[in-house]
């Protein structure tokens, strides 16, 4: 009886040792396939996240100025600087000022020490104050009046100089060096 006792003690530790045996298994295999699907959902995200990164910077590189409203238009970080006002919606496809102010503009700045354009677009409504059947150019933007395309220069927080009509921005524009 002592034999078949022991046996059976053998037994029962042989089976607790395959239970603990197929226990670990189960284990690390769970930890594997966890470790496989977190590997899978880095690499997912890797693929879909980076590609729109780099567009995005891509289209940064293509953006020539920023467009700002015209109440910001002598607080810029800069001391000297150029900006665009124009009325994009008076231009036809047969007649486009805006591409031809583009290539001016992107030829200066691709020079070095080209000053930053900024563009103001006449048509968005935060700058419908400033738009008049009359011109009047002033340094206090409460004043500001504008009726037509203006290429603007300033220069320490005052307007330097400016440049009216789209025929004498495009000939300024074609003189930057």
């Amino acid at each position: 009886m002592k034999k078949a006792r022991i046996v059976i003690e053998n037994k029962k530790e042989e089976i607790k040792d395959i239970e603990d045996s197929y226990s670990i298994k189960n284990l690390l295999l769970i930890i594997l396939i966890i470790v496989i699907v977190f590997v899978a959902f880095y690499f997912i995200t890797t693929l879909v996240v980076k590609p729109s990164k780099q567009n995005y910077s891509n289209k940064i590189v293509e953006i020539d100025s920023e467009k700002i409203i015209l109440n910001q238009l002598l607080n810029r970080k800069e001391t000297e600087y150029y900006v665009l006002a124009i009325k994009e919606s008076n231009y036809t496809d047969q007649m486009n000022y805006v591409e031809i102010y583009d290539k001016y503009i992107k030829s200066y700045i691709s020079q070095e020490n080209s000053l930053t354009f900024y563009r103001a677009d006449l048509d968005d409504a935060l700058n419908k104050n400033y738009i008049s059947d009359s011109y009047n150019i002033s340094d206090n933007l409460e004043q500001l009046k504008l009726n037509d395309d203006t290429l603007f220069l300033i220069k320490d927080s005052k307007i330097e100089s400016y440049y009216i009509g789209s025929s004498e921005i495009v000939k300024t524009l074609s003189e930057l060096k």
